[in-house]
C-alpha cells in the first residue's frame, strides 16, 4: 500500500502543476476477497470515511469490496493506511485521478449481496477469473486478430468512448452481459472467437465477465488490469487506440485521456451523459429531461424532477447543498 500512497503523491504532483489546486483525491477501487464479516465491517468502514472527509460509495459483501470516494490528500491517505492493514485487502485494485471540487454528496457504505451485480450465483471471480493484462501490453493484444475485444460497459457509457476495433454488447445494465455472453458461447466452433480481450472502466466488470465466459467454455480470455482508468493514465495519448472520454459514476461525468473532467454533462433524469451541443437541444432541461428520454417521460415523473430543480435551487440560493447527509445503507 505504500505504493499506492507514493503513487498518489505524484498524481497529485503532476495535477498541481496543471491546475495550480490542492483539490481533492478520486479513488476507485475494489478487490475480490471472501469476507464473511462484510456486515460488521461496515460502520467500521462508514466511519473511517466519516473521519477522513471522504464522500463517495463504497459496496461490502461475501465475494469483496467495491467503490469509488473522494477525500483530501490527508484523508485520503488515512483511508489507504486502513486498507494495507487488511490482509484481506492485499493487492486491492486502485485507480487514483484528481478534482478540484468534491466529487460526491455524500458517504454511502452499503451491503450487497454482489460487489458488481451479474446475477449467477455460481461464478466467483476470487476462485477463477481470466489472465491479467497490463495497461502497456494491451495494445499489442488486442492487434491480435484473433482476439474479439469486448466492453462490458452499459450504452450510455460506450456512447462517449470505446477502444478501437471494440464489441459493444449493446447492455443496459451489467445484468444484461450473460444473456449476451451465452448467445457468443452458443456459436459454432468456426464463428467463435479464438481469445477474448474484455475490458471496463476500472477493471471489476472485466474481471467478474471473465469468469463467466470461462465458465462458458472460452479458453482464452485476458481482461485489462485496472481497466480504462489505469490505461488512461499508464499509455500516452500519441500510442492509444482509446477514442473518446471515459465515463466515470461521479460528479464529473466523464474524464479525458489526461484523467480530467470531462466536456460531457449529464441528463440527471435518465442519466445519460449529454454533448455541449446535445445540452442545447429544445428537448433538454437541466435535471428534468433531455431528447433521449423526454418523450417516454410521464406526466408525474416531469413533475417530480422538476420539484427537485426547484429544491435544488432554492437550496443554491441558500448556499446549502440539497442533497447530502452521510449514513449507512443496508440492501
Amino acid at each position: 500500500m505504500t505504493d499506492h500512497i507514493a503513487e498518489m503523491k505524484q498524481m497529485l504532483a503532476k495535477a498541481r502543476r496543471t491546475t495550480n489546486e490542492d483539490g481533492f483525491v478520486v479513488a476507485a477501487l475494489y478487490k475480490f476477497a471472501d469476507l464473511p464479516d462484510y456486515r460488521e465491517l461496515q460502520p467500521v468502514v462508514q466511519q473511517l470515511c466519516d473521519d477522513a472527509g471522504a464522500l463517495g460509495t463504497i459496496l461490502l459483501a461475501k465475494e469483496g469490496i467495491n467503490g469509488t470516494i473522494c477525500a483530501p490528500a490527508a484523508g485520503m491517505k488515512t483511508i489507504l493506511e486502513w486498507l494495507a492493514d487488511e490482509p484481506r485487502f492485499e493487492a486491492l485494485s486502485l485507480k487514483f485521478s484528481f478534482t478540484a471540487e468534491q466529487a460526491f454528496l455524500r458517504m454511502k457504505v452499503r451491503l450487497k449481496n454482489e460487489i458488481v451485480t451479474m446475477g449467477v450465483p455460481q461464478i466467483n471471480p476470487a476462485q477463477q477469473t481470466g489472465t491479467y493484462v497490463e495497461a502497456n501490453e494491451w495494445n499489442s493484444l488486442i492487434a491480435d486478430p484473433d482476439v474479439m475485444v469486448v466492453d462490458t460497459r452499459n450504452t450510455y457509457e460506450t456512447a462517449i468512448g470505446m477502444f478501437e476495433g471494440a464489441v459493444d454488447p449493446r447492455t443496459t445494465n451489467f445484468r444484461d452481459f450473460p444473456t449476451w455472453a451465452q448467445a457468443l458461447a452458443r456459436q459454432d466452433n468456426d464463428k467463435r472467437p479464438k481469445k477474448l480481450a474484455m475490458y471496463c472502466t476500472g477493471g471489476i466488470r472485466c474481471e467478474k465477465a471473465s469468469a463467466l465466459m470461462q465458465d462458458l467454455g472460452f479458453d482464452e480470455v485476458y481482461h485489462l488490469k485496472g481497466g480504462i482508468l489505469k490505461y488512461l493514465e499508464d499509455v500516452p495519448d500519441d500510442t492509444s487506440k482509446w477514442t473518446g472520454e471515459c465515463f466515470v459514476f461521479d460528479g464529473r461525468v466523464a474524464v479525458d485521456h489526461d484523467l480530467q473532467r470531462g466536456s460531457y454533462g449529464m441528463c440527471h433524469a435518465c442519466r445519460m451523459p449529454l454533448s455541449q451541443m446535445e445540452m442545447t437541444h429544445p428537448d433538454f432541461e437541466g435535471g428534468i429531461s433531455c431528447h433521449h428520454c423526454k418523450s417516454t417521460q410521464d406526466p408525474a415523473r416531469t413533475r417530480r424532477f422538476a420539484e427537485r430543480q426547484r429544491q435544488i435551487k432554492l437550496a443554491r440560493e441558500r448556499g446549502k447543498k440539497h442533497l447530502g447527509a452521510s449514513h449507512c445503507k443496508q440492501k
